[in-house]
């Protein structure tokens, strides 16, 4: 029956036709599926017919499409073949409106932080920031940003963080690097070229860069805007341009990406990646009602191996479940809110969708660098991503991926829409504190001075007040983990001040202390074991007092 098979495929190899790049019928074709290209999953880990491409124990197929039933049905029949899938075309969401330059909106969008968020804080140097909506903290009118920069400034980075962007239209900026990347774009040729420019100089997308910047870009270097995580990003190209200038895939190839993004030894078309990533960001999706099993294979590959996909919902304002990988079992589907809170109307929605972010006037990067808005859900996907990428940052345990998808969900603000629904909104403030407390990473902890159950009397204290100090602003600050060594050393509170710096204000020799004049809800406090001085700490003031 092998045999059989391989010569069957051997005689209808000269009329396959080429992937997405090509400029046969198949590069203009409708239909959602890509005319005689097949996937085959075999039995066994080990291909059985070593005629195509092969990913881990699948192998890609391609026949004239007029011979396409009658090797499929000879494909089905063989003992070692356990499915065969059509492969689909893939491309970024259709946006609801092109990229924007921001230099003739910025007056009219930017709104400035609520003081609610940190008036005395650390505040990014990078142009564009108080454009960033989703970095605000909620307030009237303005329910769907994500409070980022309270997460961001709270955040106690245990190491750098790694995040794969399946993708096309990468760009090399000042503002924004890739530490990785590979061009798995079939149609132009699997290479470790990966830059937009150097592999394709007339196709000028810059969707992967308005994607990566949205959590990638250099924070407070004074150019652009602030990325919301520390990290390295990892460039795995799976679209091109296409003769008919439509930038599109095959979903086999955005599968490959995710594999070698999660270092699978299987993807034989690039050198392994040493060290995988943390997160994925999938900013696609191709018209198909089910996920196909290459597809979910990938996606629960890198799901065994710690790596967390995010999806974005898709931009038909219909069900994602439509829509691949939007429809593909874990991953986090990311659907597009406004600032306002509202739905956004060409978001797809659907039991699929996991959360929702801001979709709507995301500020990043165009390819020359320049500020530019975007909409659709394939930019509320990086802000979940780069908020998932921040949370694993900061925490001491080794979230799953499971773990992250419950923190961002059972700590999203559930929104009311006009049809009654509610729409469960990603809230980086309140992902952060849970963070903190769930995997016990407080060194320290601080709680209002009259919270205390011991100081039930508070008229009392607040009538025998000499100093007459507002005791809604004093604190107790209490060490439960860290301890002095030296005779030198002190329990010592910093507070970030406006220009990016930490100020000392208050130093103790007993684990248990009051500070004044303070509100940790609207100021970054951090806590460390120092000189007296302030100097030469022991945490290099990276601990968040929380």
């Amino acid at each position: 029956m092998k045999s059989t098979v391989i010569m069957a495929l051997a005689a209808f190899a000269a009329t396959a036709p080429a992937p997405a790049g090509a400029t046969n019928s198949a590069g203009s074709s409708s239909s959602a599926d890509v005319p005689g290209r097949l996937v085959v999953t075999y039995q066994n880990t080990v291909s059985a017919m070593n005629v195509g491409e092969q990913f881990s124990n699948s192998e890609i197929i391609e026949v004239g499409s007029e011979s396409l039933e009658a090797v499929r049905a000879q494909l089905e029949s063989h003992p070692d073949v356990a499915r065969v899938e059509n492969d689909y075309w893939v491309s970024n969401p259709v946006p609801p409106s092109p990229p924007r330059p921001a230099d003739s909106l910025v007056g009219a969008l930017s709104v400035p932080h609520s003081d609610t968020v940190n008036p005395a804080a650390f505040v990014p140097s990078d142009p564009g920031f108080r454009s960033q909506i989703a970095w605000e903290a909620p307030q009237t009118g303005r329910a769907g940003v994500q409070d980022i920069l309270s997460a961001y400034l709270r955040a106690t980075p245990q190491r750098r963080v790694r995040i794969g962007v399946v993708d096309s239209g990468f760009y090399r900026l000042q503002d924004l690097d890739y530490a990785q990347g590979y061009n798995f774009a079939s149609a132009d040729g699997f290479g470790p070229r990966f830059l937009e420019n150097e592999v394709d100089p007339n196709c000028l997308t810059a969707h992967g860069t308005g994607v990566s910047g949205v959590f990638g870009a250099v924070t407070n270097n004074g150019t652009g805007i602030a990325g919301i995580v520390e990290t390295d990003i990892i460039a795995a190209r799976a679209l091109s341009c296409d003769s008919e200038g439509r930038v599109r895939g095959v979903l086999t190839d955005a599968a490959l990406a995710i594999r070698w993004l999660a270092g699978d030894p299987s993807v034989a078309n690039a050198p392994r990646l040493q060290q995988p990533v943390d997160v994925i960001n999938a900013s696609l999706g191709g018209q198909v009602s089910r996920c196909p099993g290459y597809l979910q294979e990938a996606i629960d590959y890198a799901y065994s191996r710690g790596i967390l996909t995010v999806v974005s919902a898709g931009n038909a304002g219909g069900d994602a479940a439509n829509t691949a990988p939007a429809n593909c079992s874990r991953v986090v589907t990311v659907a597009a809110v406004r600032a306002s809170g509202d739905l956004a109307d060409f978001s797809n929605t659907g039991a699929d969708v996991s959360v929702a972010a801001l979709g709507s006037e995301v500020l990043s990067l165009d390819r020359f660098g320049r500020l530019t808005f975007w909409d659709g859900t394939s930019f509320s996907a990086p802000v979940v991503a780069g908020i998932a990428g921040l949370l694993k940052q900061s925490s001491t345990e080794n979230l799953t991926p499971a773990n992250i998808t419950d923190l961002l969900r059972s700590s999203a603000r559930l929104i009311r829409q006009s049809d009654g629904s509610r729409i469960p909104v990603v809230d980086a403030k309140a992902a952060m504190a849970r963070v903190a407390n769930d995997s016990g990473n407080r060194v320290a902890v601080i709680a209002p001075f009259l919270n205390d159950p011991e100081r039930c009397q508070t008229e009392a204290y607040r009538l025998n007040n000499p100093l007459a100090l507002s005791l809604d602003r004093v604190y107790e600050v209490t060490a439960n983990n860290l301890s002095l060594g030296s005779a030198g050393e002190r329990y010592t509170v910093l507070r970030s001040n406006g220009s990016g710096g930490k100020e000392v204000i208050a130093q103790s020799l007993e684990p248990v202390f009051l500070i004044k004049n303070v509100n940790p809800d609207t100021e970054s406090l951090w806590i460390d074991v120092c000189d007296s001085n302030g100097q030469n700490c022991r945490l290099n003031q990276s601990q968040a007092l929380l």
